[in-house]
């Protein structure tokens, strides 16, 4: 008697494993094109000019790998769990005039080369407030910043440029976000309809992210992921002597596994 009461909790217990406890994990490619501007400024001695991401640091689109992960779970109470990792890579070359950036100064004109490399990690906890054919979640994100602005000036000599003088900016930073994600099933077909951004404001800091998709559920849980991505970064707080005001936007595509 003892032995099929085990059996049959023991049975009862995985069905409700599996049928409550799951998670998704998406891996995809995202291409961005920047916008806004940048300056910094050695901290207590001088101005840096404001310079234009396309025009003045010649960033233009780049593509970078994007990664998702989330965990749900049947006990109450206790928050559902995501975990993200973003990279935003760009590189420029080309002529400026009336150039400052730190302690890089070129009066009248003089060819530079820029870098911009930021990666983005997030912890997201969040309750499910909606779960059928219309999924809501909403919660908050933990996330940090780790990002660096390199600018060399160069020298040419027989076609062959030479770095003459570099100036490179970290900056990081945790910054807390509100979240919230929607997703819409649309009934009788495998397609789903998804809006999933977070996002901030506090004195003359701005940080917010979203995503607009469209998915197609194919077989076992796979999927294809499309749709369009914009990151908005409006901050002086970042480090000392940095103002950005940047937006990085474009599509991206995704595979993604539901299980």
């Amino acid at each position: 008697m003892l032995k099929k009461l085990a059996l049959t909790l023991l049975l009862t217990a995985n069905t409700l494993y599996a049928d409550t406890i799951g998670g998704e994990i998406s891996l995809g490619m995202y291409s961005h094109a920047p916008s806004g501007s940048a300056s910094y400024s050695v901290p207590l001695i001088g101005v840096g000019t404001s310079a234009d991401l396309e025009d003045t640091l010649y960033w233009s689109d780049a593509e970078d790998i994007m990664l998702k992960a989330y965990l749900e779970h049947p006990f109450p109470f206790i928050p559902n769990a995501k975990i993200a990792f973003s990279n935003l890579s760009h590189n420029g070359q080309g002529e400026v005039t009336d150039f400052t950036w730190g302690g890089i100064e070129i009066p009248l004109q003089g060819d530079i080369d820029t870098s911009l490399d930021l990666k983005m990690y997030d912890l997201t906890l969040y309750y499910e407030l909606l779960d059928n054919w219309v999924e809501v979640d909403a919660g908050v994100t933990l996330r940090y910043f780790d990002g660096n602005i390199a600018v060399n000036t160069l020298a040419t000599f027989s076609s062959l440029s030479t770095t003459v003088t570099s100036e490179s900016t970290n900056f990081d930073a945790f910054i807390p976000m509100l979240y919230g994600k929607t997703r819409f099933n649309i009934p009788t077909t495998d397609i789903s309809l998804q809006l999933e951004g977070n996002a901030i404001s506090y004195e003359e800091t701005t940080f917010y992210d979203y995503e607009l998709s469209a998915r197609y559920t194919l077989a076992m849980g796979l999927g294809l992921e499309g749709g369009y991505k914009s990151i908005h970064l409006d901050s002086e707080d970042l480090t000392d002597g940095l103002k950005a005001d940047m937006d990085f936007s474009g599509f991206y595509a995704s595979v993604v596994w539901d299980f």
